[in-house]
């Protein structure tokens, strides 16, 4: 074998060290590296780290061992084929893959599969690379008639094809479909990195973002929907009370709907939301405004509340946007509103409108820069009207 090849086995303990760990082989190969799970588990307790095996736990240990016979008989049959040896090569054989070469969706998925099992980011940012996923797996029949293309195969071309699809089939929006290429530029370096790949095929293609306008409601608007009467219809008037909620409270769909009463907290007789903001992990505290705390009192003895002690109903972001939209016509806006207004609503009209500075606003969104605050900082024409309004009077 004149192959410098190396094998270890070890406990992933990226987040943590409680419990069952999986065991991966981290193979190393002219000092690139490539890693692949076992699918066995170990906890730290029963694993020695000297022997790279469960104690007292011989069977799976055969197999541990018949892996790393496996490899080394796949380097002997490469190096007669006179074939490259690499960690990712190896890796991809090792996986049960008859050649070497890998599909798109195929490196995709295990891409998301892999970074499931190390949580290397949010729930929620797993959800839209799976979005991301299945874009794909609609895209390459409508586009090529086949289920699935080579990575070697995925060039300029088909970025660019993805980008017209994303656009035309799907009417997204520049700033939305620049969010798929970026996550899909992800999982292309990954494969460049890992050699399936000679370059990038995104080298040429530029991402520009659109600036846009963060879309609110007026107090017009918004009191136009509190008076609406939606009580003969309990479906709608549950969103309605979800979209009130975080439009004065600024929370996004996904951290309304995780929030408990154990999140409901008591400050100077003051009621306080405390949690855990899902898309940046930074711990969020909102005193609660009275049409807030309304909202929670009108579902205290709902069935959420009282079997799984959540705040508000539960009911899926797809529905709500659905929904509202009919609230929208219901309430004689002629114009399409989304959950996501309702933050947008809190930040420009609860909150900078009613003069509150811009360094709190951006401690209640849980913004980790003021940057990003600034463009809801706009002069609404409500603004200007107060600002003059209270010149008028001192002149």
């Amino acid at each position: 074998m004149n192959q410098k090849v190396s094998l270890k086995y070890y406990l992933l303990t990226t987040r943590t060290k409680v419990g069952s760990l999986p065991i991966y082989l981290r193979i190393t190969a002219n000092r690139k590296k490539s890693e692949l799970y076992t699918g066995y588990t170990s906890t730290l307790k029963e694993w020695s780290q000297d022997e790279q095996l469960i104690k007292n736990n011989p069977t799976i240990n055969q197999e541990l061992t018949k892996l790393k016979g496996k490899v080394y008989e796949l380097i002997i049959d490469l190096e007669k084929r006179n074939k490259p040896i690499s960690a990712n090569i190896l890796k991809t054989l090792l996986s049960g893959k008859d050649s070497i070469d890998i599909s798109l969706i195929e490196f995709f998925t295990k891409h998301l599969t892999e970074i499931e099992i190390r949580k290397e980011i949010k729930p929620i940012s797993i959800a839209k690379y799976k979005q991301s996923l299945n874009s794909l797996n609609d895209f390459i029949p409508y586009k090529y008639k086949i289920v699935d293309l080579n990575l070697n195969q995925i060039d300029y071309d088909f970025i660019n094809s993805y980008d017209l699809y994303l656009r035309e089939v799907h009417n997204l929006h520049k700033n939305t479909i620049n969010k798929y290429h970026t996550r899909l530029k992800t999982v292309l370096l990954r494969a460049l990195a890992e050699g399936h790949l000679i370059k990038q095929p995104y080298a040429n293609f530029k991402l520009n973002s659109v600036k846009t306008d963060r879309e609110f409601l007026s107090q017009d608007e918004l009191n136009k929907i509190i008076n609406l009467d939606l009580t003969h219809n309990p479906s709608l008037d549950k969103v309605k009370d979800i979209f009130i909620f975080s439009v004065y409270t600024g929370l996004r769909f996904e951290d309304a709907q995780s929030l408990t009463i154990n999140n409901l907290i008591k400050y100077k007789n003051k009621s306080f939301l405390k949690f855990i903001q899902q898309k940046t992990n930074r711990a969020i505290e909102i005193p609660l405004l009275k049409p807030a705390i309304d909202v929670i009192n009108k579902y205290k003895n709902t069935d959420e509340r009282i079997v799984m002690n959540k705040l508000l109903p539960k009911i899926s972001n797809q529905k709500v946007n659905m929904y509202l939209k009919v609230i929208g016509d219901l309430s004689g806006l002629n114009r399409k509103i989304s959950h996501h207004i309702a933050r947008h609503t809190f930040a420009t009209t609860i909150c900078l409108n009613n003069k509150m500075p811009l360094e709190d606003v951006s401690m209640l969104l849980g913004h980790s820069s003021i940057k990003t605050t600034q463009i809801y900082g706009k002069i609404t024409q409500e603004r200007l009207f107060n600002s003059m309004q209270s010149i008028s009077k001192k002149i």
